[in-house]
């Protein structure tokens, strides 16, 4: 699994993260900013998520296109499922 963590206060709502990786991103209704998808929230998380290694490329992608690189994806970590 992947860790990914928003620092949502300093979102600029650019869209990038949605473009880049839109299962896992989203665009928040409430305030415009991004937030984790429901489906991959941590605890109900808006600003944490867990997501399955598939998406290591998206999230990857979208960490560097932020432009205000509020963005931060941990290394895959081992699932014991």
């Amino acid at each position: 699994m992947i860790i990914v963590t928003l620092e949502r206060d300093g979102c600029i709502s650019c869209g990038q993260c949605w473009a880049s990786c839109p299962e896992f991103f989203r665009e928040d209704p409430d305030d415009g900013r991004s937030a984790v998808s429901e489906r991959y929230r941590i605890a109900g998380k808006q600003d944490e998520g867990s997501a399955p290694d598939r998406f290591k490329e998206c999230l990857r992608e979208a960490e560097e296109a932020c432009p205000s690189e509020v963005i931060r994806v941990s290394p895959p970590q081992p699932s014991f499922d």
